[in-house]
Order: C-alpha cells, then sequence, then structure tokens
C-alpha cells in the first residue's frame, strides 16, 4: 500500500518537495495545514508536515528527529502587521493559511514582549479592515509583496525560544512508517538550496523570489539538535504560560 505525504498548501512545502525523489510507493497530498494531523491521526499509511504546536492535542502522533521545516532568521511562512499610531494592541487579526502554532504563539509572543493580552481573532471569510493588525499566514505575504511592511514571525518566535522555529514537523501515526521515510528519503534532500526558483515559483513577483533566493538559507529541512531543541522549547511555552498543566513528552523517532 502506497504512503500519503501531506503537506500545507505553501512556498516552503513546495520547495521541500522539489528537494526530494520520491519513488511510486508515495504520493503527495496538499491541504490546509490545520486539517493535516487529523488526517493522519487515524492513518497508519499517512506522514504529514503538521503544525508543530498541533502536537499539544495529537500527543499520540511521532515525530521524525530528523525531517521538518525549520526557519533559523528572517525569512518566514507568517508576517505581523501592525497599524501605526496605537499605543496599545487588544486583538490581532489572522488571516490564510491558519493552524494552532499562530493561535498560541501569538498570544504567548505579545505576553512576553510587550505584556499584553491579545485576543487573537481568526477571519475565514470577511475581509479584514485596513487599519486592524494581522497577522497573515502563507503565500499571500509573497503574492501581494505584503512581506515587505511586515515583521517576520518566525524571527519573533527564534528571539522568544532561543532556538530555530520549526514551523512544520514531519509526524504520523506509525513509527514504522516514520523510520521509513527517513531513512530512504532524508538522504535524497538536496545538500543545500538552489537558490533558483524562477521555474518553481515563477507565479510570484521578481521582489519575493529575489528575497526567497537571497534568504533560503535561512530555512532547513534536515534537522539539527538546534532545531529538536526548538522544538522542545515551543511546546514548552503553553506550560510556561499556564495553558497546559504539563510538559508534553515528544515521540521523536
Amino acid at each position: 500500500m502506497k504512503t500519503k505525504l501531506i503537506i500545507p498548501k505553501n512556498i516552503f512545502s513546495k520547495i521541500f518537495l522539489s528537494e526530494l525523489n520520491l519513488s511510486n510507493d508515495f504520493y503527495v497530498d496538499i491541504s490546509e495545514a490545520a486539517l493535516i494531523s487529523k488526517k493522519i491521526i487515524d492513518d497508519k499509511n499517512a506522514i504529514g508536515l503538521i503544525p508543530t504546536m498541533d502536537l499539544l492535542t495529537y500527543k499520540d502522533l511521532y515525530v521524525s528527529s530528523e525531517i521538518g521545516v525549520s526557519f533559523n532568521a528572517l525569512l518566514s511562512n507568517s508576517y505581523i502587521h501592525f497599524k501605526d499610531g496605537q499605543e496599545t494592541v487588544e486583538e490581532i487579526f489572522l488571516k490564510g493559511d491558519i493552524s494552532s502554532n499562530e493561535i498560541v504563539l501569538s498570544k504567548i509572543l505579545f505576553k512576553e514582549f510587550y505584556d499584553l493580552d491579545v485576543k487573537p481573532v481568526l477571519i475565514k471569510n470577511a475581509l479584514p479592515h485596513q487599519e486592524d493588525n494581522l497577522l497573515i499566514i502563507g503565500d499571500e505575504n509573497y503574492e501581494k509583496e505584503l512581506f515587505l511592511n511586515g515583521l517576520s514571525f518566525a524571527e519573533e518566535v527564534i528571539e522568544l525560544i532561543s532556538a530555530p522555529y520549526v514551523n512544520f514537523t514531519l509526524a504520523g501515526s506509525s513509527e514504522e512508517v516514520i523510520k521509513n521515510f527517513s531513512k530512504n528519503y532524508k538522504k535524497n534532500l538536496q545538500i543545500g538550496h538552489t537558490e533558483k526558483y524562477e521555474d518553481l515559483l515563477k507565479d510570484l513577483p521578481a521582489v519575493s523570489l529575489d528575497f526567497i533566493s537571497v534568504n533560503i538559507q535561512h530555512i532547513v529541512f534536515e534537522l539539527e539538535d538546534q532545531d529538536l531543541e526548538g522544538i522542545k522549547s515551543l511546546l514548552q511555552m503553553p506550560y510556561y504560560h499556564g495553558i497546559l498543566k504539563e510538559i508534553l513528552e515528544i515521540k521523536f523517532v
């Protein structure tokens, strides 16, 4: 039976996929980030790049200690956009491919850095007002060059935990399937990135392509010890903020 690899619909997953040599034993499903964990929890033949904070809910999933999507500097899948001239922030509107990462971590970031109790408000259908504080998740940041005026969410998280921000981690309900994928395909990831994405990301404006190419070294797919520490630190933050009663034990394989 073929193994299903489920990835979120964004630029960085597309780059990840382009650097793999998948055999006919696998097929790819592209999904909203928030739905991936639900799709793999009861499917032994499925693995997925899930938002790391999903592990707070899906505690029984096995997590690859070798493969994920980790940011270590400016490059990010999400950007914060503040309105001008405000003295305080009460709400932050989340727009795009929203996941548990942005919902949980936006509250923690504002509390840690500004001592503000901010309420995340999810936008699904209605358009936000231009004057709202926004956290935009996904490709819209690059399709419309919005990243130019935004604050890198990844950079903020990196400062918070003093470690890389593992935005997505490879997980599954079968330890054997995770190990098999890691063993057979981690070695097929390119050593370094091509830095040329004109064909792969051809729908993006030139400014966005240039930005991604210049900063592509700040995303890694082959996790190292510092990335694993980043995952652990991320999942400890809800405990320190009283959201959870105990620290999660991660089932790394």
